[in-house]
This record gives structure tokens, C-alpha cells and sequence, in this order.
């Protein structure tokens, strides 16, 4: 990584979240989960209801990241939500927030990847599973598989690399694939489900497509899978890279043949 380049960045990056803190954050909707949806809460949170079991994807409540100002409010105080799987993708902040984490049902199960379980047992969690890619967790109502997503899960980039999940998650007949976070990579090709949520957001600089993808490279990992709709994620809420949210919602809409269903922030879609 050049040295100068990442200093341009990150003052471009700081500047622009600075400039944030005196704006209100945009109102949300608040659509009511029901049975078999899915409910967007911003970046890559998501409440999932399959057969009235509820599943939250990287749970990240908070208004700020850091220094990071959340751009649109939260639809849903989570602590309030009884969640029975919490999926946790990777251990970057923007996707296992602990204070977030902290404030959720500690009798969860909760799905971590490779160099997370001590960590998530050490806060609380009493049910945490462990899956390394190609892993299945079931029970009697769901079936959850962690697949390999291609991203660099450590947390502070140091040591070895962690794994980063994505999961695919089963109930009877319905299914709903989590990418998480992933650069473009043919490792979900031909995968079957209802639903995909696919991150679209974090591509620049361009040098940050060795860990993110863009809005084509998602809709093109989208368009190898057997998925009847594309739920676009990872976006519109923290500002944590250099494109511009309406940038990126541009670029969907003109790549959406109709598969593609863009939700605002606490909307639904019923699978």
C-alpha cells in the first residue's frame, strides 16, 4: 500500500465524515417483519423471519463507528427484538460491533467464524457455534452453512488471516443467502436461494476491490447463483470508503433487469 496515498485517503475520508457531524441523519422506514422477510437495517444488518424464527445479520446498532456518523437512523432497537440466531460474518468493527452485541439476547445462538468464539463466549453468549467454511450448523427449525467469503476477517490486520462467512440459511422450502463482505469471487456460482443480500458498497479507492465489490461485480456473483432476487446491502449508512451513496444506487438501478429489489433503510421484502 502507498505510503501517501493511504494519507490521502483517510484525510479525504475523515473530512467528509466531519463535514457529516452537523447534518441530521435521514428518517427510515419501519415496515413490520413478518413471517418469511427480511428487513434491511442498514450497512450490512439485516433482521431475517423464516418460519418466525429471527435471525439478525452483523448486528451494528449504534450511531457512530468510531468516528464513522450513521447517516440514517435505526428502525429497530434490536434489545427489544427476542433474536434466536445472531450470524456473524467476520470480525471487522462495521460487522461484529461489541457494544451492539452487548446489547442483544445473550441466550442466541450465534454463528461466528474461525477466531471468534472464545472472544464471543467471554461476553456473555452462552449458545456461540463455530463454522469453518463448508460447515453446517442445524436444529429443528433451520439449517445455516457457512461458505468462504473472499476478505480478510482480521480485525486489526495483524497475525494470520481470519476467516470471513458467508452463510446460506434454510427453512423448509424458503432460503436466504448472506454474503457479508467479499470481493468478486465465482465460490457461490450455482448456489440455490430465494433471496441474496450482496454488499454493493466500500469500493473506493479502487485498490479496496481486493476485499469489496462493486455494484457490477455483486450483480454479476448474483446473476452466477440460482437466486430469484438480489437485495442490495452494505450501503447508505456509514461512510467508511469514497464513493458517493447516490453514486452507488445509480449504478444499481441501471444494472436492475427487475431482479434486483432496492430498499430503503427499514423496509421489507417478503421471500
Amino acid at each position: 500500500m502507498n505510503f501517501f496515498a493511504n494519507i490521502k485517503f483517510l484525510s479525504r475520508l475523515t473530512l467528509n465524515n466531519f463535514k457529516a457531524y452537523s447534518q441530521k441523519p435521514e428518517d427510515c422506514m419501519n415496515d413490520d417483519l413478518s413471517e418469511d422477510s427480511v428487513k434491511w437495517l442498514g450497512h450490512a444488518t439485516a433482521l431475517i423471519n423464516l418460519g418466525n424464527k429471527i435471525l439478525v445479520t452483523d448486528p451494528v446498532t449504534s450511531n457512530f463507528l468510531g468516528h464513522f456518523k450513521r447517516m440514517v437512523k435505526m428502525p429497530n432497537d434490536l434489545k427489544n427484538i427476542n433474536i434466536d440466531y445472531i450470524l456473524l460474518s467476520h470480525g471487522h468493527m462495521d460487522h461484529m460491533h461489541f457494544s451492539s452485541l452487548f446489547k442483544l439476547n445473550r441466550n442466541a445462538i450465534v454463528i461466528v467464524p474461525k477466531g471468534y468464539k472464545k472472544l464471543l463466549k467471554l461476553m456473555g453468549f452462552k449458545n456461540v457455534v463455530l463454522l469453518r467454511h463448508g460447515e453446517t450448523y442445524n436444529d429443528e427449525y433451520i439449517s445455516i452453512k457457512a461458505l468462504e467469503a473472499n476478505h480478510d476477517g482480521r480485525r486489526y490486520y495483524m497475525g494470520i488471516d481470519d476467516e470471513s462467512n458467508s452463510y446460506i440459511i434454510k427453512h423448509k422450502n424458503k432460503s436466504v443467502f448472506y454474503a457479508g463482505d467479499t470481493a468478486f469471487t465465482e465460490g457461490f456460482k450455482d448456489l440455490k436461494c430465494d433471496v441474496a443480500l450482496m454488499p454493493v458498497g466500500c469500493y473506493k479507492p479502487d485498490r479496496f476491490s481486493v476485499m469489496h465489490c462493486t455494484p457490477e461485480e455483486s450483480f454479476e456473483m448474483f446473476k452466477m447463483m440460482d437466486a430469484n432476487i438480489m437485495l442490495p446491502i452494505h450501503y447508505k449508512t456509514f461512510m467508511l470508503s469514497l464513493e458517493d451513496f447516490n453514486e452507488t444506487s445509480l449504478r444499481l438501478e441501471k444494472l436492475n433487469d427487475g431482479s434486483i429489489n432496492i430498499l430503503n433503510v427499514g423496509e421489507v421484502l417478503k421471500i
